[in-house]
């Protein structure tokens, strides 16, 4: 191998670049299903309760395989899991729009979550390892970006797929720059580190690793679930009503862009003042103003409605690095479980819970199930003032 291409392959730059590549390619799925969840209703006739559970079998996948594989990324150096993340979440989000039966959509969406579960827990560690400690925090700010840059355009590349090659070709065009990436990391970055010591064999076994964690961390935990499912529950229902009330697929895929846009700008914001004013101060006030303004969306329609559920979105997402933070403050040494219990564990379980909140809909409308989903902030507004957060100030 030639001097050139030593240094370029070995440099943190070069590393992280391709991690954060990674994040922005598996993440740039994350919302075909609600993008295409009005186009799937109408294809297969389910109800909102069948939809709901293809929801649910993502969050299945994170709560059982993220807290699992984070245990199984501290412990390798090996860069198999973010090669193949990217791919099983491009298959399975790609193939998804046009399943010929409820089964096979369930099965693709299984499978979209088993690869975004495989992907965050080595990628997010995986940081920490590539780049200098002195560099971890900004280095940790880039890869999220570009994750979030992924989550943003999504819906737009969703609906544009769909009108430049059909919903039947989209894998086939898609799959092609995650191939080459996951041959970029092959080639370029087989291991994480050269340094073995970074990767313990044995910290007391899988089981006490993650309770011992949680068990720390189950505060921030409770919080990101409620933000979580805030999140997932708008983002998931609002294309439904859209559609409801005379939207088609392109203003669905504009709503969801606008939104992570306002979500990514909110988390730079909310970043910056809780180092001014403290996190805890700057939690709290997010998960009070954030359902203040989504309630009233619940009695209003048309454009002033989805100013309201954007821009209170925005705000709950905008507690995301905040948690991140004060969960891995808590567990320095175990800043990949602690993230896969906070932001993968807590996304699964709300993923999970979109399943009955269809049942909910199919009863009782979706206005009243988005009006309790806007109300879950302030259920888990009382556990801030706990120890874990006091710590944190």
């Amino acid at each position: 191998m030639s001097e050139r291409s030593v240094t370029v392959a070995d440099r943190p730059n070069f590393k992280l670049s391709l991690l954060s590549i990674g994040h922005f390619f598996n993440d740039l799925y994350a919302a075909f299903l609600p993008t295409f969840v009005p186009t799937i209703i109408s294809r297969l006739g389910i109800t909102m309760a069948q939809a709901g559970a293809l929801n649910s079998v993502v969050g299945v996948m994170h709560i059982f395989l993220q807290p699992l594989l984070g245990y199984v990324s501290d412990r390798t150096a090996r860069s198999y899991l973010i090669m193949w993340g990217p791919i099983l979440t491009c298959l399975g989000a790609t193939f998804l729009p046009g399943s010929p039966t409820y089964g096979m959509a369930l099965f693709f969406v299984g499978l979209w979550g088993i690869g975004s579960a495989t992907f965050h827990p080595q990628g997010h560690g995986g940081v920490g390892h590539v780049v200098p400690r002195d560099k971890l925090t900004v280095s940790l700010a880039v890869f999220a970006v570009a994750g979030n840059i992924g989550v943003t355009v999504s819906p737009l590349f969703a609906v544009a797929l769909t009108k430049i090659v059909g919903i039947e070709k989209i894998p086939y065009i898609a799959i092609i720059p995650v191939l080459i990436l996951a041959f970029a990391i092959y080639r370029y970055m087989p291991v994480l580190s050269d340094e073995v010591t970074e990767f313990p064999k044995d910290q007391g076994g899988l089981f006490h690793s993650i309770f011992s964690v949680f068990a720390v961390i189950y505060p921030v935990w409770i919080v990101s679930m409620a933000r979580d499912a805030t999140s997932q529950g708008i983002r998931f229902f609002l294309p439904i009503r859209i559609v409801a009330e005379g939207g088609d697929i392109g203003m669905v895929g504009t709503v969801l862009f606008i939104v992570m846009l306002g979500s990514t700008i909110a988390m730079l914001i909310s970043g910056k003042l809780s180092d001014r004013w403290g996190k805890v101060r700057v939690l709290t006030l997010i998960l009070i103003a954030g359902p203040a303004i989504m309630i009233p969306a619940t009695y209003v329609k048309g454009n002033m409605s989805l100013v309201l559920y954007i821009l209170g979105t925005s705000l709950i997402n905008s507690s995301m690095p905040i948690t991140a933070a004060v969960a891995q403050e808590q567990v320095p040494n175990s800043r990949g479980v602690a993230s896969s219990i906070v932001m993968g564990l807590s996304w699964g379980v709300a993923n999970l819970l979109t399943g009955p909140l269809g049942k909910v809909a199919d009863v009782f409308g979706i206005p009243t199930t988005m009006l309790f989903i806007a109300l879950l902030p302030l259920l888990a507004l009382p556990v801030v003032f706990l120890k874990t957060f006091r710590g944190a100030q």
